[in-house]
Order: structure tokens, then sequence, then C-alpha cells
């Protein structure tokens, strides 16, 4: 078994260090494990297709391309923008305001698009510009924007939240209702730092903010409604139970393109097919990648690899917070070197025997998962939050952008040990 794990594991990180891509290195290190250790030569690959087949056509599944769409036709119309200029408006005066209001922007985008990636485009593009112009340090508004976009990954819809638990076998549903209110908290943290960091410089005071009027103000409510409803819609479908999370995903794309169609008319031909062509790309690449992990997590269990493994530590004499700790230092260490998908597909077939067998839940371990995914975008070397961040600002050093987002690490890791110690924040 352990020749067969080093095998394994060694020949996936081989084949991603030659630059194969992860779902290929997946699907290459499964099906020769299965050929040389499946205990049956081609024998041991009956079940290959099979496996593949029912792990794409999962109608849980379905949402991932359809959350993949609704992101895509928010960050073309423009949405952001007018979020992002109307909780300017609200938060105008405050210590960090424009701070602030980059945070709220990220997570309402992040609770309507379900990609981080998403949500960083497209409050960034915009945010960081601002921040400059009222005498924000280039660090801070950059980390501002690359941290706020993790929220994408925590607060529901969230597209890492339906692989975990289509690979997990968790509920979707419970997945996106436990990620809710660690998500604010998470939220309110960022918020509390940034107004510190406002008073601690003597740049982005409020004296720097343009004033606005009551009325400002209202028309800025106003101007919040449309993007509110959608967030009522997609949260309240879910937690009332009229719609599942993938009806849900349905609804959500609806609503989207009837406000940036219709209400907005921002939907040009030209960005419709624009829309599709992205959304396409990146549903194959995801929906790619899962296949391969549930390929990768059947060879592990036909091999006795991950029930083995999930033995010996449940046997061992070590403390379960012990164990704990360990697994979340490998996710940080494999943060830093792998982007979310890759590590909750690689990961989560491995880890989920040996949670079941400490009697943890796998909804709450599901967040404690996505705060350590949050913290994989934006640590070094490959952060993607970072190179987003990047391109959208690319007059800014790398590492400007990196010293702006280390603060959040740490406080994303309070907020992983404050969700640990407390399991009742998971409703």
């Amino acid at each position: 078994m352990t020749a067969t794990a080093i095998f394994m594991f060694g020949g996936l990180l081989i084949l991603m260090l030659m630059g194969v891509p992860v779902a290929f290195a997946l699907f290459a290190s499964a099906i020769v494990t299965l050929l040389l250790a499946g205990g049956g030569g081609w024998s041991a690959l009956g079940l290959v297709s099979s496996t593949v087949w029912d792990s794409v056509t999962n109608f849980t599944l379905t949402a991932v391309p359809l959350y993949i769409l609704m992101g895509a036709i928010i960050s073309a119309s423009g949405m952001g923008s007018r979020l992002y200029a109307a909780v300017a408006t609200l938060t105008s005066g405050l210590w960090g305001g424009l701070a602030i209001a980059t945070t709220i922007a990220c997570a309402v985008m992040a609770a309507i698009s379900g990609s981080s990636v998403a949500t960083v485009a497209a409050v960034g593009r915009f945010s960081v510009s601002e921040m400059r112009r009222f005498g924000y340090r280039e660090s801070d508004a950059c980390g501002a924007v690359a941290a706020g976009g993790t929220l994408g990954i925590l607060i529901p819809p969230s597209i890492p939240m339906i692989v975990y638990g289509v690979i997990a076998q968790a509920s979707i549903g419970r997945l996106f209702m436990a990620g809710i209110l660690p998500g604010l908290i998470l939220a309110v943290m960022f918020a509390i730092y940034q107004m510190w960091l406002a008073r601690s410089r003597s740049g982005a005071s409020p004296q720097v903010v343009v004033r606005v009027t009551a009325s400002d103000r209202v028309r800025a409510l106003v101007d919040i409604l449309p993007t509110g409803a959608l967030i009522a819609i997609i949260l309240g479908s879910i937690y009332t139970g009229i719609a599942t999370p993938t009806e849900t995903a349905a609804i959500g794309v609806a609503a989207s393109f009837l406000l940036a169609g219709v209400l907005y008319r921002e939907l040009t031909w030209a960005k419709c097919r624009q829309i599709l062509i992205e959304t396409g790309h990146a549903s194959i690449m995801v929906l790619t990648i899962i296949a391969g992990a549930m390929l990768f997590g059947y060879a592990l269990t036909t091999t006795d690899v991950a029930p083995t493994l999930s033995r010996l530590v449940a046997g061992a004499d070590i403390s379960p917070w012990l164990v704990f700790i360990a697994i979340n230092l490998l996710l940080l260490f494999l943060g830093c070197f792998l982007e979310t998908l890759s590590i909750i597909v690689i990961t989560t077939p491995i880890i989920i025997p040996i949670i079941e067998n400490f009697g943890w839940d796998k909804v709450w371990f599901g967040v404690i998962l996505m705060i350590n995914m949050e913290m994989a975008l934006i640590t070094p070397p490959v952060g993607l939050n970072l190179f987003v961040v990047k391109s959208v600002v690319p007059d800014v050093s790398l590492g400007q952008i990196i010293i702006g987002t280390l603060p959040y690490v740490l406080i994303m890791a309070m907020a992983l040990m404050l969700v640990a110690l407390i399991p009742g924040l998971i409703v």
C-alpha cells in the first residue's frame, strides 16, 4: 500500500511539475496505478468508463456551468461598477470607506457569481484606481481587492463548494447555508482591519472622500436594489427549500440575464457570444478536473490506499486536534503551489475517510476547507487572485500586491480557528 501511495502521489506531482494540466495528470496517475496495482491488470480498468461518465453526468454538477454563466453575465454587464459606486456612496465618511466598499462589493458579487476570479476581475478594474485616486497606498488597495475576492469561495453560491460536495457526497444546500455566517464574519473582520489601517495611515482618511448628501445615499440604496433582489432570489430559494441549488442556478441565470439585458441594456450580441465562449471554456475545464478527481478517488479506493490511510490515522494514538492541525498545515502548504480546485479534488478523497473516522461533520469540514482555499488564493507563489489583480493593474508590482494581502491571510487564519473552536457558527 505504501509503495502504491508513493507511486500515485509521486507520479501526480511529477506530471504537474512537468506542466501537464491537472485533469490529465489525475487521469494518467489513476489509470497507470490501476494497471500496475489494481490486482487484475486490464480488468482493473473495467469501471473506469462508468466512473468518468457518472461523475460528469451527476445532476448536481449542472449547477457548475450555470453559475459560471451567471458570473460571466454579471462580469460583462457592468453590474459590478454600479454596485461598487453605490456601496462607496453609502460608506463615504467612514475611515477606510473605499476599502470597506470594496469588501462589501466583493462579498455581494461573490454571492451572485460564485467565482472569486470573476469577483476580483469585476470589482478590481475600477476599485483599485478609485482608491489610488483618493490616496490609498497601492499595496493596501490591491490587498483589499484580492482578499475581498476570496469571499466568493465561502459565500454561496460557490463552485468549489459544489465540487467538494459532489466528491465528499455532502449536501450542497447545507454547505451553502453553512458558508453564509462565516463568510459574513470574515467580511466584517476585513472591514475592521481596513478601518484600523485607515486610521494608522495619513492617507485614506474620510476627509479625502467626496462628501455625499442624504439624497445621494437614497439613490445609492435604489441602485443596490436590483442586485439585492438577485441575492434574495438565489439564497432565498435555497434556504426556503423552494428550489435545489441546481434549480436556483438556473433561476439566477435567468434573473441576471434580465437585469443585464433588459434593465441595464448592456448585453450586445458580441458580448453574449463572448459570455458563451468563456462559459464553455471554464465549464469544460472544471468538469474535466472533476472527472479526473473521481477516477483518482476510485483508484485510491480500489488499491486500498485511502481506506488504509484512514485506518492508520484512526488507529494511531494521536489527538484528533493534532490530526486537524496537520490537515490544515497540509492544505496551507498545497495552497502555496496549487490552485483551489486542484487541491480540493486531490485531497478530498483522502481526507474524507479520515474525518469520518473521527466523527467530524463533512459540512463543518467543508467550511474549514473553503477558508483554507481562500488563503490559497492569496498566498504566493501561485495565489490566483494575486495574478488577477496584477492583470487589472499591471503597473503595480506583484511584490506590492503580496504585501497588501499578507495581513488578510492572518485574518483568515483567525477566522479558521474561530470556526474550528465554535462549530455552532455552521448553521
